[in-house]
């Protein structure tokens, strides 16, 4: 009789967990289920933030539901990238994170909250690099121009450029120790400010980001002289690279390489949904043809791909904080 009765529990028992596990079995892989908020660590109407509303856009249907974005700006992104590592690792918090901007906050400054361990990589979307440009009716005709004024007039040729201690202004530093010339960097707020500091003649030149400078040379607003990239930019192939324009092998350690990244600990089968979602977005043809016709410089790279370069560009900007301090 006692037996019966421990097989009759036991059979409820699993009757009643059963519906459990297979509730949680269908959840998991229904993932995701809601929304999935994508925390942006600039304000609304910049670069990076113009970039993540379009692939959020388009997205949705790979994903199968809607990418909310977050805008939380503030201290050089340090705030923003802080609330992402400290998100609850459940999916349904993913970040737009900034190289170098992520590690140069850390590596400049005290009590930040967060390692680099605390994210794990997704995919990187774009790579921004940094132009120097100047007004179009400026006397620097070119990158040539510009090295001599500065090298007849050490420290006051004005620089304007998003910072401090911003990736603009680690390229300009770069840039000094490589070619041995000694400019004045400006900061301002964002490269916005910088380009209508720049066409208002209050500095020099200006070292915005590619995509922030595009449209103002496009339409003869401003004048590029150089971008600090290995190759020509995309949609400027007429400007000549750093190295054609000097003969000196600067690196383009300023570009702005900007992907998705998830708060460390998010489970491998929801990681596999967003790799997924955001390869296939790579390849849909209406968003590339969206960002083609907003001059976004895309370069894809998986999750694997996308942290072995976090990780090397973080040593390599490493070797360069000394000349921010």
């Amino acid at each position: 009789m006692i037996g019966k009765i421990r097989f009759a529990a036991l059979a409820m028992t699993a009757a009643l967990t059963l519906p459990f596990l297979q509730a949680a079995t269908a959840t998991a892989g229904e993932y995701p289920e809601k929304p999935v908020s994508m925390i942006v660590a600039y304000s609304p109407g910049g670069g990076t933030d113009t970039a993540a509303r379009v692939i959020a856009k388009y997205v949705q249907p790979h994903l199968g539901q809607r990418l909310i974005i977050q805008n939380k700006p503030g201290a050089g992104g340090q705030i923003g990238f802080t609330e992402l590592a400290r998100s609850q690792p459940d999916g349904y918090k993913i970040g737009f994170i900034n190289i170098p901007s992520i590690f140069m906050v850390k590596m400049l400054r005290e009590n930040v909250p967060y390692e680099m361990s605390d994210f794990e990589a997704i995919a990187n979307i774009q790579l921004d690099p940094v132009m120097l440009v100047v007004k179009a009716d400026s006397p620097l005709k070119t990158f040539q121009d510009f090295l001599d004024a500065a090298k007849k007039a050490p420290g006051e040729v004005n620089v304007g450029g998003d910072g401090p201690q911003s990736n603009n202004q680690l390229q300009v530093v770069v840039a000094e120790d490589k070619l041995g010339v000694d400019v004045n960097f400006v900061s301002f707020d964002g490269s916005g400010p910088a380009i209508t500091a720049t066409l208002g003649d209050q500095v020099v030149a200006a070292v915005p980001s590619a995509s922030s400078a595009t449209t103002h040379i496009l339409n003869g607003r401003l004048r590029a002289l150089a971008v600090f990239s290995e190759k020509r930019y995309k949609y400027l192939p007429d400007v000549p690279t750093i190295k054609e324009a000097s003969g000196v092998d600067v690196p383009g350690i300023g570009a702005s390489m900007r992907g998705i990244a998830v708060p460390k600990g998010v489970s491998p089968e929801q990681k596999k949904v967003l790799e997924a979602a955001f390869a296939k977005v790579m390849e849909d043809p209406e968003f590339l043809a969206h960002a083609e016709k907003m001059g976004l410089p895309l370069d894809y790279m998986n999750g694997a791909d996308f942290d072995a370069y976090i990780q090397s560009a973080a040593e390599a900007v490493e070797a360069y904080i000394p000349l921010l301090k």
